[in-house]
């Protein structure tokens, strides 16, 4: 399958994080949930818990990964500049990905229901361009190495401010901005299990923000509260 590596942080952050993007005419798949691991193509596993799959068209999947990954990066999404008044719609978030032929693994909803998007053997184009620590076996090439994240939320002033003046982001509904506790527990269950499958010691050095490897990125923002996952 080609592989869906191209797309720039730029982009990436734009589609993604502001949610700049139409709503597709085509009804979303139907979902199913599954109570424990299941099997997806390939013998991909999600974690071990209440999750749906709401798998991205095959088109917008990548190669299979070679290895198992080594990292995990956390990024955050909404439609908040399509639907500043409703930015957590899942189908219409789902709809900007399918859209600009963007793809992550997994996406946290605000209920802390976690879907999967990409199965875990298969490459997303979540990180675009970038670099870790220096090391050029990572540079613009995390993709092929690491399981994408993105937590359903709004950043910081400083985080939105690429997308929102000062005077459009006090506007904003102050109870959709950061994130929930259901979200911090439902990823802490997901990265304890992706990290535990695939012997990704679960430290910064391994699970990290995508703005530590493409600084010009914010997510997943000041708001995001580390030591609830790490701590």
């Amino acid at each position: 399958m080609k592989v869906k590596i191209w797309l720039t942080a730029l982009l990436c952050i734009t589609m993604l994080a502001s949610g700049c993007a139409t709503a597709t005419d085509a009804p979303p798949p139907e979902t199913t949930t599954t109570d424990t691991a299941t099997a997806y193509p390939n013998n991909t596993y999600v974690y071990e818990g209440a999750i749906k799959q709401f798998l991205l068209p095959e088109e917008t999947f990548s190669e299979v990964r070679q290895g198992k990954p080594e990292f995990v990066m956390l990024h955050f999404t909404s439609a908040v500049m399509l639907s500043p008044t409703d930015p957590y719609n899942m189908d219409v978030i789902r709809s900007i990905f399918v859209q600009n032929e963007l793809s992550v693994h997994y996406i946290i909803d605000r209920d802390g229901t976690v879907y999967c998007y990409v199965p875990e053997n298969l490459m997303a184009g979540h990180a675009g361009k970038g670099t870790w620590k220096d090391d050029p076996h990572y540079t613009n090439r995390i993709n092929h190495y690491s399981v994408g994240i993105e937590i359903v939320g709004i950043g910081s002033p400083r985080d939105m401010s690429p997308y929102f003046s000062a005077d459009e982001y006090a506007k904003l509904d102050k109870r959709l901005i950061g994130f929930t506790d259901a979200q911090y527990a439902s990823l802490k269950a997901l990265v304890t299990d992706i990290c535990a499958r695939n012997d990704i010691p679960m430290d910064k050095d391994h699970v990290i923000g995508h703005n530590e490897y493409a600084p010009k990125k914010t997510d997943p923002g000041e708001l995001f509260d580390w030591d609830r996952l790490l701590g």
